[in-house]
C-alpha cells in the first residue's frame, strides 16, 4: 500500500472514485447517442466494448499501483 501511495504522489494522479466512473459512463452514453444518430449501433456490443476497455484500464492501473518494482 505504501508503494501505491508513493507512486500516486509521484505522478499526481487522483484516486479513481465513483464520481469519475459516473463521468466516464456519461461520456460513453453521450458518445453512443451521437454515434447512433449517424449509423445503426448495437447497444449490447457497444456496452461490451466499453466495459472491456474500462475493465482493462482498471486492471492495468491496479497492476501499476500494486507492483513494488521500481522499473514499472
Amino acid at each position: 500500500m505504501q508503494s501505491a501511495i508513493a507512486k500516486e504522489s509521484e505522478i499526481s494522479i487522483p484516486q479513481v472514485n465513483s464520481s469519475f466512473m459516473y463521468t466516464m459512463a456519461c461520456y460513453a452514453a453521450r458518445y453512443y447517442a451521437i454515434k447512433s444518430e449517424k449509423e445503426p449501433v448495437d447497444l449490447e456490443s457497444f456496452i461490451k466494448e466499453h466495459t472491456e476497455f474500462f475493465e482493462s484500464s482498471i486492471r492495468s492501473s491496479i497492476d501499476y499501483y500494486t507492483t513494488d518494482d521500481e522499473n514499472t
